[in-house]
């Protein structure tokens, strides 16, 4: 019963986000500054939609996909790391779950959570995924499950490595590179620094 209500609670999450980005992207693509969308009650059939003219007409795709946990002590250095050190500025699609690549190696939510990234992959024609997990993640139940520190660097990075098999063998041309965040003490401030995993 309580696997039953994780499903359910992840599957809502999960929706929410891709629902909200969608919107948001909607609000912005149709120009409105406040991001505020005109809303229109009138009933539209999927199949009268013609979505052909989003292909013809789009001059620029997204070439990159980037999975990250929502974490919000982490959020303005992944951002600085995906728009500024990599270089992705304005060229992304964005994924934030809790957990990042828990969801993704759990096989009670794999074929969600798969099937929303393979959305972005097929309509953007993205080229290669970044995958980011960190440290003291409540996704794994924080770093207090873990004996030490290294014990909690080698299961995480293990799994990113997972989760980057995992990418391949569903979606073969994607490149995939995979960081790992740390929050570092440096004089009363706190700093994140991401490594690479190879």
């Amino acid at each position: 019963m309580v696997k039953k209500k994780y499903i359910v609670i992840i599957a809502i999450t999960l929706f929410m986000i891709f629902q909200c980005s969608f919107v948001n992207n909607n609000a912005i693509a149709s120009g409105d500054s406040n991001g505020e969308k005109k809303t229109s009650f009138t009933k539209n059939k999927s199949r009268d939609i013609n979505y052909e003219h989003f292909f013809e007409d789009k001059k620029h795709w997204c070439s990159t996909m980037v999975i990250n946990c929502s974490d919000f002590r982490f959020a303005k250095a992944t951002q600085e790391l995906i728009n500024e050190k990599i270089g992705l500025k304005g060229d992304y699609d964005y994924f934030s779950i809790p957990g990042s690549i828990r969801n993704m190696l759990n096989k009670e939510t794999r074929k969600l959570v798969m099937d929303t990234f393979g959305i972005s992959v097929r309509l953007h024609q993205v080229k290669r995924v970044v995958i980011l997990a960190h440290e003291d993640c409540i996704g794994y139940g924080g770093e207090n499950v873990f004996s030490s520190h290294e014990e909690e660097y080698k299961t995480i990075t293990k799994d990113l490595k997972k989760a980057r098999r995992l990418m391949r063998l569903r979606f073969s041309n994607l490149e995939v590179y995979l960081f790992y965040g740390r929050i570092i003490d440096s004089d009363g401030i706190r700093i994140v620094e991401y490594e690479q995993i190879l």
